[in-house]
């Protein structure tokens, strides 16, 4: 790209992206520090608050609404973490595998 290009960087395609599937559950975030807006389309928020996630801009914010007190727009992503769900599965102890049959 180098040879091409002096500067290729806006050529290039993240492959951190969020995964998103049609009829999942929900994007949330935890607010880990609290935010008071500085830019125009940014909102405010306290620690705590659960943000639902509606995209990452990839430049260091984030779009989503906050949960708490309804306010929709732009957040630093930094200031939140990911609320992970799990699920107990099943193990299915009775099922023997021979690993020798692979």
């Amino acid at each position: 790209m180098q040879q091409r290009l002096v500067d290729g960087a806006w050529c290039v395609q993240p492959l951190d992206d969020v995964y998103y599937f049609g009829g999942q559950n929900a994007h949330n975030q935890r607010a880990l520090l609290s935010n008071k807006a500085v830019w125009p389309n940014e909102f405010s928020f306290q620690r705590g608050d659960i943000i639902g996630t509606e995209g990452n801009h990839w430049d260091g914010f984030s779009k989503g609404s906050d949960k708490t007190n309804g306010q929709t727009d732009l957040y630093p992503s930094y200031k939140t973490e990911e609320i992970v769900n799990v699920a107990k599965m099943h193990t299915y102890p009775e099922v023997r595998v021979n690993i020798d049959e692979f």
